[in-house]
């Protein structure tokens, strides 16, 4: 459920949220790639590592060339169907675990947006972080996701807004704290060295 105030959202995360999340680490995130490129790899290198054995080895021509249709066979799925059987088994695996009690009784979480910093709770854990922790902020057809580290992804579902113009105007506005958190984190380590500089010059004028 949406509240009207976007700077307060109130919603549960939904067995399609997880599924939209597992897309979206499969399809847009560099470890998600990397692991797609490596099931492909593997199916190339069974494929191709086949075709040797069985030319390097006498055996049956007819079994060799049915071999080499095999490890052809064995290349192409790996090439063009990698990814949607990782797909096919990120979903199993959110299906498979849809009993679990945070599952089940999912708790209500909750984000406040402040001025210089943002709130989160779910259940008895909150945390506080501000605009400039934020590393990168993905709007997608299903959620907004806030990496704060490489582990760490905020989801923020469609279904915690009324529409998707909401939804969108809280991703422009997160933008420009984002970035104008970054540009205030950068003048103050600036003027922290200006500082340190001119107390180092002043120790060695003394």
């Amino acid at each position: 459920m949406a509240s009207r105030n976007y700077r307060e959202l109130h919603f549960q995360l939904n067995d399609d949220d997880y599924k939209a999340f597992g897309r979206y680490r499969i399809l847009y995130t560099s470890g998600g790639r990397k692991m797609v490129r490596r099931t492909m790899l593997s199916y190339v290198v069974i494929g191709v590592g086949m075709a040797v054995l069985f030319t390097l080895f006498p055996v049956d021509p007819n079994f060799r060339k049915l071999m080499y249709l095999v490890s052809a066979l064995c290349v192409l799925y790996g090439v063009f169907f990698s990814e949607r059987n990782m797909l096919k088994q990120q979903d199993r695996a959110i299906e498979n675990g849809k009993m679990d009690i945070e599952r089940v009784h999912p708790a209500m979480n909750v984000i406040n947006f402040g001025d210089e910093s943002f709130t989160t709770s779910s259940g008895e854990e909150s945390a506080e972080f501000r605009y400039d922790e934020i590393r990168l902020i993905d709007l997608a057809e299903t959620a907004i996701y806030m990496w704060m580290s490489d582990t760490m992804i905020m989801t923020i579902p469609l279904h915690a807004f009324r529409n998707m113009d909401e939804m969108k105007e809280l991703y422009k506005w997160l933008k420009a704290k984002k970035e104008g958190g970054e540009q205030k984190t950068g003048e103050k380590e600036a003027d922290a060295k200006k500082t340190d500089e001119e107390d180092a010059g002043k120790k060695e004028s003394e």
